[in-house]
């Protein structure tokens, strides 16, 4: 079967084309993965949602590139969601390993007046990024701006951030500080 056959055959939900697909490409994807992210339990979790993601998307599949190549960018596009939630981890590990709970209703306070600091556009993107984990494309259709926009707004909201978290000897982001 070809590329394009399978992916009209997954987008119909056709059982066999499904299981076609991972035989096909769940090895080179779990490989690919594994190299990115150097940990065999992310490796396939990633692997898991970009096979997940290629199946919702894959009427978004047009022939040109093949099957293996669209499915390496989604699992790329993947490791970088990844990564992104793993530069917060260390702040949100803080905010889980504090023993009282006032420090973390404190914590948490800070985090939402800091996020309230930010302007609206800047939030938005913030929020949308990080928390909805949406791509910077995916927001710039979301936003009808450009992609440039977005990652220029995401990157000052992430500093502005990070100096109102830092202001008044903040505790719990002290690597960023």
């Amino acid at each position: 079967m070809d590329d394009l056959t399978l992916a009209q055959r997954i987008h119909e939900r056709d059982a066999e084309a499904l299981d076609l697909l991972v035989e096909r490409h769940h090895s080179a994807l779990f490989r690919f993965l594994g190299q990115l992210t150097r940990d065999h339990d992310d490796a396939e979790d990633l692997t898991q949602q970009s096979l997940m993601r290629a199946i919702v998307g894959a009427h978004r599949f047009d022939g040109r590139a093949s099957c293996r190549a669209w499915l390496l960018g989604i699992a790329f596009h993947e490791f970088t969601r990844y990564r992104r939630r793993r530069v917060w981890l260390p702040i949100l590990a803080e905010f889980a390993s504090r023993s009282r709970a006032i420090e973390a209703v404190d914590e948490a306070e800070a985090l939402r007046t800091a996020l309230a600091k930010l302007k609206p556009e800047s939030r938005a993107i913030f929020l949308m990024h990080h928390v909805e984990e949406l791509s910077v494309r995916e927001i710039s259709m979301a936003l009808q701006v450009a992609e440039g926009t977005v990652k220029s707004r995401l990157h000052a909201a992430r500093e502005q951030l990070r100096t109102y978290l830092c202001e008044g000897e903040r505790t719990y982001v002290p690597e960023t500080c």
